[in-house]
């Protein structure tokens, strides 16, 4: 036996799993992007999580998890904060290293499934062309939770 389905009623199944998807993609990002302490017309407030500071974030993703070439818990910091270790993509050490210079002695904020995680003063540029290395740690006074983690691990595999 035999069951035939209509296109339409296929194109429709296939057009449900493509907003499925999609929907579920908005809900687990990774990126880092501009941000200020001071109101920028055109950027999202937000509230870096755990604390109660607020920032305004440019809707443009400057770094993403594809950007990403390899990730790795680290626990190699004097205080025991749980960070992450990158490697940047060839593209994504230059996106990171145009951000970092962009906002020398300005904010740039990490934002994990649409929270602000992390939004720190730029101090010092980062160069593609020494490393494509770096080290993501965190606001809170451990770093980034062991679930932030463990998500940033989830999205940059």
């Amino acid at each position: 036996m035999r069951i035939r389905f209509p296109s339409t009623l296929l194109g429709t199944a296939f057009l449900f799993v493509l907003v499925s998807a999609s929907a579920m993609d908005a809900h687990a990002q990774f990126s880092i992007r501009a941000s200020s302490p001071e109101p920028v017309e055109g950027w999202q407030r937000m509230q870096v999580e755990r604390t109660n500071r607020l920032i305004w974030v440019s809707p443009i993703e400057a770094v993403t998890a594809s950007d990403i070439a390899k990730a790795a818990p680290d626990h190699t910091s004097a205080e025991g904060q749980a960070r992450v270790a990158v490697v940047f993509t060839d593209a994504g050490a230059k996106h990171f290293a145009d951000l970092t210079t962009a906002q020398l002695h300005k904010h740039i904020a990490m934002i994990l499934d649409g929270k602000v995680i992390w939004a720190p003063m730029v101090m010092g540029e980062f160069h593609a062309d020494v490393g494509k290395e770096t080290i993501l740690a965190g606001s809170g006074p451990q770093g980034l939770t062991q679930q932030e983690v463990e998500r940033i691990m989830a999205l940059v595999k």
